[in-house]
């Protein structure tokens, strides 16, 4: 399964279902759907200059401003396939000097794979869309996360990270976004 593809069809997918009159609403990113957009479009382009081997501050530069321009959904594409491109073609060997510490591809792509999938469930409860992620890019971006949860909470950038309150056989998407430090209700 490429992941990447799978988590990038879902994303365009629920982006795409979300009413012209929705994109104000809030999320549980505490932003509104626009806005989680437009941070994730932000987080491609950073990926593929960090990946082409930027510092932390070139990769960063200028992506506070508005990414989405008046063809939101253009932008989200062309920016899902230029990441796409650049970590097929990625040094594995390669440390990638990311704010928070020089990191591995590996950890990059579970970060990356992880704001995919997550701000997918995100956008899709602040328009009100059935949240069901694709379960077999939640089986294995799960099988990628559980081993690092400590690692990513120590990080901080994971909200308020897991809860410990879910059991070890919940189904993969509640375990995913419960890592990531959403609360959702059940397996939707």
């Amino acid at each position: 399964m490429n992941l990447f593809a799978a988590a990038d069809a879902q994303l365009t997918r629920t982006v795409s279902a979300v009413p012209a009159t929705d994109w104000d609403n809030p999320t549980p990113a505490d932003l509104t759907i626009r806005e989680v957009v437009n941070h994730i479009v932000a987080g491609n382009i950073f990926a593929v200059r960090l990946l082409s081997g930027a510092s932390a501050t070139e990769a960063t530069a200028d992506l506070d401003a508005d990414q989405l321009g008046a063809d939101p959904l253009t932008a989200l594409a062309t920016s899902c396939g230029a990441q796409r491109a650049a970590f097929a073609t990625a040094d594995q060997d390669r440390p990638l000097h990311h704010p928070s510490g020089d990191i591995t591809l590996e950890t990059f792509v579970r970060f990356r794979l992880g704001e995919l999938v997550v701000h997918a469930w995100d956008i899709a409860i602040g328009a009100d869309l059935d949240p069901t992620l694709d379960r077999q890019l939640t089986d294995h971006l799960w099988a990628m996360v559980k081993p690092h949860r400590a690692e990513m909470q120590s990080m901080g950038t994971f909200g308020p990270g897991a809860s410990n309150t879910l059991p070890p056989n919940a189904p993969a998407q509640l375990l995913l976004l419960d890592a990531f430090g959403r609360r959702p209700t059940s397996a939707a």
